[in-house]
């Protein structure tokens, strides 16, 4: 068993270490309907298919700030960012785009219930929720 270290830094959390492995929820909701969860990925940081983030660092180079959301949602081909996500279907929304019902869209982070600015650069503390919403 690898022990976790986690050491608070004023606003940041360093959590884990190489050869560890732990878990966040996620979920991502486009003009408020769920999309299906990812299908199961590989890499350090990656999904199998269940809604779980799952954070496998092996190497240095792949935990702490690597082991973010953008590297998640890249290796299921998901384009993410502050202003934009787009999938390999093709679909893809950006910040002022609408929605079905005429509303305008806006990317946004919840981890653990509130917003959050660090969008594709956000490291998954074990434990988390996370939601990518755009809508209004």
């Amino acid at each position: 068993m690898v022990a976790t270290v986690k050491i608070r830094l004023d606003n940041w959390m360093l959590t884990g270490a190489v050869g560890d492995h732990w878990h966040a929820r996620y979920l991502v909701v486009i003009c408020g309907k769920p999309v299906p969860d990812l299908p199961s990925t590989g890499g350090p940081i990656h999904t199998q298919g269940d809604g779980l983030i799952h954070v496998e660092p092996k190497t240095s180079a792949e935990a702490g700030g690597h082991a973010n959301l953008g590297r998640f949602f890249a290796s299921a081909g998901v384009a993410f960012a502050r202003d934009r996500i787009a999938f390999p279907t093709g679909q893809g929304y950006r910040d002022g785009d609408r929605c079905p019902d005429g509303a305008t869209g806006r990317i946004r982070l919840l981890v653990n219930g509130r917003p959050h600015r660090a969008f594709e650069r956000y490291v998954p503390a074990d434990g988390d929720t996370i939601v990518v919403q755009f809508g209004p």
